[in-house]
């Protein structure tokens, strides 16, 4: 067997870590680049550049991301970087920003330095980088040489982000359950596969148990061990669980559709964790599974907010739109992602699931009146 895992070198979880960043980040650079969301770098300024300041670090440099991680972004901040003889680069924000400094660190043979701001996805832990088009449409895997050598993440900052964004990760957490199950189920007794779904499975149990006491304590400023559960099952141990598997698309589905959905410039108002999730009660219909296993799924994702129609990810309000939409999805996954079932077949789920979906949704508005 020949295993190649892709890890952080060092990935820290602690209340007011950004305060200690250039203690960790002067191990690999002096002069960086820092790349950074808006809001991101304001949830951090403060003791970042001051914990930088302290340890003779550069941190005059901040580049503000925008856009997608696109190919001309990363030639743009690799640039950048070189003008400014960068030695280390700092990815602070969500995926995107993440997505981009891993992108241009492996571009110059940098190390990249990450602190997630939100919890919506492990794009802080990931060896890929998702590359877009500059309107948001899915591109293609950029796979990078290493991960981010370094993840800094502070619990009081993403727990006191909007929710929505911690609900995303959650679900988009689930989906390596989801998806890697049928990759293990494909290759009985292959040890990666099974340490992969062992994982999957501790985060999807550890988020059901504490990401509602861990938001109910944010609130009262108190960000303990239920907190730092919530953030490493999302970042680490489901980035972890990534890093094994290979494959994936040959067996799975919510992915795919994700990343064809990004094509239609509609879907751009979900979040990665949103649109996923309609991928996977799509792909339970595609495994057969039975009606109690789907409802399951159905009861995850509403508890968090992230049960969504066709039309609710925008997709198309009439059934014409629907099905137009459909006709293209279907298409685009079949030829770009080697799924295993044929465009009919996904047509057929898309619709049959999203059937499910607004019949649940329906039942869940009338009991809630």
């Amino acid at each position: 067997m020949i295993l190649s895992i892709k890890t952080p070198e060092t990935y820290i979880t602690e209340n007011g870590i950004i305060s200690q960043a250039g203690k960790y980040i002067s191990e690999y650079g002096k002069n960086p680049l820092i790349i950074a969301g808006h809001t991101a770098f304001a949830a951090v300024r403060e003791p970042l550049l001051k914990s930088l300041e302290e340890k003779g670090i550069r941190h005059t440099d901040v580049e503000f991301f925008e856009g997608y991680p696109s190919k001309r972004q990363f030639n743009l901040y690799s640039k950048k970087a070189l003008e400014e003889k960068a030695d280390v680069i700092i990815g602070i924000g969500g995926g995107r920003v993440l997505d981009t400094a891993k992108a241009v660190g492996d571009t110059l043979s940098l190390p990249v330095v990450a602190i997630p701001t939100v919890g919506a996805t492990c794009a802080a832990w990931a060896a890929v980088t998702i590359q877009y088009d500059d309107e948001g449409g899915f591109a293609d895997f950029r796979l990078n040489k290493h991960s981010a050598r370094l993840v800094l993440a502070d619990p009081e900052v993403i727990l006191k982000s909007p929710k929505r964004y911690l609900h995303s990760g959650v679900v988009d957490t689930f989906a390596k359950f989801y998806e890697i199950r049928p990759v293990n189920e494909a290759n009985p007794g292959d040890i990666p596969f099974d340490v992969a779904l062992y994982a999957s499975k501790i985060a999807l149990n550890k988020l059901l148990e504490v990401t509602f006491a861990a938001e109910k304590e944010a609130e009262e400023n108190h960000f303990g061990d239920n907190a730092k559960s919530v953030i490493d099952s999302i970042i680490y141990i489901a980035g972890f669980a990534g890093s094994l598997k290979t494959q994936l698309s040959q067996y799975s589905f919510a992915h795919p559709f994700y990343h064809s959905a990004t094509r239609i410039h509609s879907t751009h108002k979900k979040l990665h964790g949103e649109i996923v999730a309609t991928g996977i009660i799509t792909q339970l219909v595609l495994e057969k599974k039975n009606q109690a296993e789907i409802s399951q799924a159905i009861k995850y994702f509403s508890a968090f907010d992230d049960l969504f129609s066709l039309s609710d990810l925008g997709l198309g309000q009439t059934e014409d739109e629907i099905i137009k939409s459909v006709d293209f999805l279907s298409e685009d996954i079949k030829k770009s992602f080697g799924t295993p079932w044929s465009s009919e077949e996904i047509q057929k789920a898309l619709l049959a699931a999203d059937k499910i979906i607004n019949a649940a949704k329906s039942e869940l508005a009338g009991g809630k009146n």
